[in-house]
């Protein structure tokens, strides 16, 4: 099979070039160079707290280095990682399937024998089945499928980012290990500040609502800004344009060929290389904003090197212009927000019945984690589903259970409606236990942006809470319909996918907004956190093809009025409509 090759041109980029002038390294790095500093590690909240060795020296500043196969094994809490050392290269496999990266520092390259494969996720059916719950999802084995990718080799030498090996040890920067190892099937982000290492999985574990820090995230946030050394300061610069050009799942789509060229002609390099960790947060901003422009791509938070200046902030958010696209999709919603709050001014239940009609309307897909076996829904809770849904805090799964329970007990109820009209995405485990209630067996393609690698997975929902996957967990022998516009995105969108090429629902409303891959959290170097497309690119299959959905979904039938979509009590509203249909 032919190698895929990344980043394998020489570089055009001229901040780039002059970090390489800056750094004034001569000769490749050696692990007797460095110096062993043994930090605490802290995962996600300081309840689960550890150690992790890092690596400094005097040629690479403050960027810290780790060993590659020790830090794999730490994090993931078990010897699945091994060194195999032949001659200059250095090996790494993962024993439980024979996958291996090489490290090649003569020629400055990673070589993966099978990305997708080396990088499976724990207890994942398929190679690329990125759904992590296990309890209240099963997934089906039995039916999941994979055509392998491409083997990769990722050239780091041109982003001038040093490895060095010796004997059983690789020494490779905190932030590239992050960048190639976590992102993606894994997950998470790995921060060194002071003395300290933080493993975020996404920037929400730093904040309780808006602007307000939690203990973790005053900890990460806790020390007074300082301007960057040269060193660190452009490697943010070159491990951003690697991170991107590995991670980033539109650059097809987009046209972009090298994110570095890509960066420099939007006079963004020079910037991201400052030493001014401000000005780094604020170049962040314009790339999600105003170049990439769509829900996906999000700023998250500060690095914690920078001074936050409300007031100054404000001023340069004003100065940021978001694409065209952004500002029409957020128009959107304040249009469909203010639409649905006349109809429903005292917020929109979660479900209402209306006649033999049950509608489940729901904005997000939330996935918070919460074990229902343990802990199942309140009266309270039951209540809030019913009057007001989006401000109860209860996540999809606790509303869809409900959802199933008052359809299950009357068969009266033949038609049900799921609202998403302004459902912007949210967890892939969330829409994937929606789709299993609606349909029984729930399908999910994904195709890797980086390898091509192509992945089918099928999956049942425990809805009932009862510990088995029953007729009784989904709503498959009613009439099924759904509720779509342009506001339906990321997780909203593959939803409606999945039903339309299912074939077993109704799509009614308007084309939905795209947004056809998984979301990834990560950061710069420094600490500036973001979202933005992964290289997990949802698909329909037909005929043995995968073809991505990112340009959106059509209806089956359109509403051509605003109105339309949250009128549904009158004799010419939207369930009766739907009544004119069967």
């Amino acid at each position: 099979m032919k190698k895929v090759l990344l980043f394998g041109m020489a570089l055009a980029c001229a901040a780039l070039l002059a970090c390489l002038s800056a750094c004034g390294q001569k000769r490749a790095l050696k692990v007797k160079d460095f110096t062993l500093k043994t930090t605490k590690l802290y995962y996600n909240s300081f309840d689960e707290a550890g150690s992790l060795d890092l690596y400094f020296s005097k040629a690479t500043g403050n960027i810290p280095y780790v060993d590659l196969v020790t830090s794999l094994n730490k994090l993931f809490d078990n010897e699945v990682y091994s060194v195999q050392k032949g001659g200059a290269d250095y090996t790494v496999v993962r024993m439980e399937n024979g996958a291996s990266v090489k490290i090649d520092p003569k020629n400055k390259d990673i070589i993966f024998s099978d990305y997708d494969l080396f990088k499976k996720r724990p207890g994942a059916a398929a190679l690329l089945d990125i759904v992590s719950r296990d309890d209240i999802i099963r997934h089906c084995e039995e039916v999941a499928f994979d055509t392998r990718g491409a083997p990769i080799i990722v050239h780091y030498g041109t982003f001038l980012i040093d490895i060095a090996i010796d004997k059983s040890v690789a020494l490779l920067p905190l932030q590239t290990f992050s960048d190639i190892f976590l992102a993606g099937n894994f997950g998470g982000v790995l921060l060194y500040k002071g003395d300290e290492r933080f493993y975020v999985e996404d920037a929400w574990v730093l904040f309780k609502g808006f602007c307000e820090l939690t203990e973790f995230g005053k900890q990460f946030y806790s020390a007074d800004s300082a301007q960057l050394d040269k060193e660190l300061a452009g490697f943010n610069l070159r491990e951003l344009a690697l991170n991107l050009q590995l991670n980033y799942g539109l650059k097809e789509l987009r046209g972009i060929d090298k994110f570095s060229d890509w960066l420099e002609a939007r006079d963004l390099a020079e910037r991201l290389a400052s030493t001014d960790s401000n000005e780094v947060d604020l170049a962040v901003k314009e790339i999600c904003y105003q170049y990439f422009g769509d829900i996906h791509s999000t700023f998250e938070a500060h690095s914690p090197f920078s001074k936050i200046d409300i007031d100054k902030e404000k001023k340069e958010n004003e100065g940021i212009q978001p694409s065209p696209s952004y500002r029409r999709i957020n128009q959107s919603i304040e249009n469909a927000m203010a639409m649905r709050s006349s109809f429903y001014p005292d917020g929109v239940p979660g479900i209402q019945r209306i006649g033999d009609t049950v509608y489940v309307t729901f904005d997000h897909f939330l996935g918070n984690g919460r074990d229902y076996f343990e802990a199942p829904l309140t009266d309270e809770e039951w209540d809030a589903i019913f009057y007001d849904y989006p401000s109860s805090g209860i996540d999809t799964y606790g509303l869809i259970h409900a959802a199933n329970e008052v359809i299950q007990e009357d068969s009266k109820i033949r038609n049900v409606v799921v609202d998403i009209s302004c459902n912007t995405g949210g967890s892939v485990d969330a829409e994937v236990f929606t789709a299993c209630w609606l349909l029984g067996l729930a399908n999910l393609q994904i195709q890797s942006g980086v390898t091509g690698c192509q992945s089918a997975s099928s999956y049942l929902a425990d809805v009932n809470f009862d510990g088995e996957f029953s007729p009784k967990d989904n709503v498959r022998d009613r009439r099924l319909f759904c509720v779509v516009s342009d506001i339906t995105f990321s997780c909203g969108n593959l939803l409606a996918s999945t039903l339309k090429e299912s074939g077993k629902a109704t799509l009614i409303g308007s084309k939905t907004g795209g947004g056809g891959c998984s979301v990834y959290s990560t950061s710069t170097a420094i600490g500036t956190f973001f979202k933005t497309s992964s290289h997990f690119r949802f698909s329909a299959e037909k005929n043995g093809m995968f073809k991505d959905i990112d340009d959106g979904v059509s209806p089956d039938y359109k509403l051509t009025e605003l109105r339309s979509f949250y009128n549904r009590s009158d004799k010419n509203g939207l369930t009766a409509f739907i009544k004119k249909l069967y």
